[in-house]
């Protein structure tokens, strides 16, 4: 039987509320507020590590406010292999959540991507306690316990050096204008599975996220939040009908299709908008891909 902790979720619940109320007032900046909100999704679970990713200009996932290493090593690898459970909340708008990332069939290359890379630091701005953040102001960590469960994924996941290896992930896209711009991570060190109840703490989280970002978007419009979400927004138009049109003339799924145009415009060191733009002009990626190549950046 899962072990969850009704009060920690009630509190937990009700401090993301609170946190809905302040992103809509003026009382604090949205930066700040998602360090709060992180570390009461942390508290409220637990995890060993939540973070928040956005699309950048290059069309990966990146993360703008995380606590503990496991979220920027989920990073590392989604963009390694364009898939993942947090690549498929962003492109395809819907929830994921897996026991054991490591060994679920549903992304087979993102187990040996994460086993193959020793854990780091983060690559943005990080404090001595090992807190990472990139954004104005820092974000507080939280910590992880286990949930025993008995519905892990088949197989033995490949062996993993060091710690802060992400093995149980639920990730909720966050959507802003109509769209999802990111989602939002929470992971845990050890094979366990996430109860509803749990997948509702995540639910509520992503919620007021998209409410801070609006926020951003709205009052903090040279703030380095506010700059990639604009990002994200001015993009995703173009981005999601390139692959709508790779989808039908492949006869591909929509995270292979965005694969497609991440690998090309990383092959390319283009942008995967200038990508996606040749893709809807030229009817085709192979098109594309010449194109942007020969075209100067």
């Amino acid at each position: 039987m899962t072990d969850v902790d009704p009060d920690a979720l009630r509190a937990g619940l009700a401090r993301l509320q609170q946190l809905a109320s302040a992103a809509e007032s003026a009382d604090a900046g949205a930066a700040d507020t998602l360090g709060e909100l992180l570390s009461a999704l942390s508290a409220a679970l637990p995890l060993a590590s939540a973070g928040l990713m956005l699309r950048d200009a290059d069309g990966r996932l990146s993360c703008v406010a995380w606590t503990g290493s496991a979220t920027r090593s989920l990073e590392r690898a989604e963009d390694e292999t364009t898939s993942g459970p947090a690549t498929d909340a962003q492109v395809l708008g819907r929830s994921r959540a897996t026991t054991d990332v490591l060994v679920d069939p549903r992304w087979p290359s993102l187990g040996p991507a994460i086993a193959a890379r020793p854990v780091e630091g983060a690559l943005g701005e990080q404090s001595p306690d090992g807190v990472g953040s990139g954004l104005e102001g820092g974000v507080a960590a939280g910590s992880g316990r286990a949930v025993p469960t008995d519905d892990a994924a088949p197989g033995s996941p490949p062996p993993v050096d060091g710690s802060g290896s992400p093995r149980a992930v639920a990730t909720v896209p966050v959507s802003v204008a109509g769209g999802p711009v990111g989602c939002l991570v929470a992971v845990r060190e050890e094979a366990v599975a996430w109860e509803p109840e749990q997948l509702d703490v995540l639910e509520s989280a992503a919620r007021v996220a998209a409410g801070l970002l609006a926020s951003a978007a709205a009052a903090e419009s040279t703030s380095r939040l506010a700059e990639q979400l604009q990002h994200a927004l001015d993009h995703r138009v173009v981005v999601e009908r390139a692959v709508g049109y790779l989808m039908a003339q492949q006869q591909v799924d929509a995270t292979d299709a965005f694969g497609a145009l991440r690998r090309t415009a990383r092959s390319a060191r283009r942008r995967v908008a200038d990508v996606a733009e040749s893709v809807l002009a030229l009817g085709g990626l192979e098109a594309a891909a010449d194109a942007v190549r020969s075209t100067p950046a």
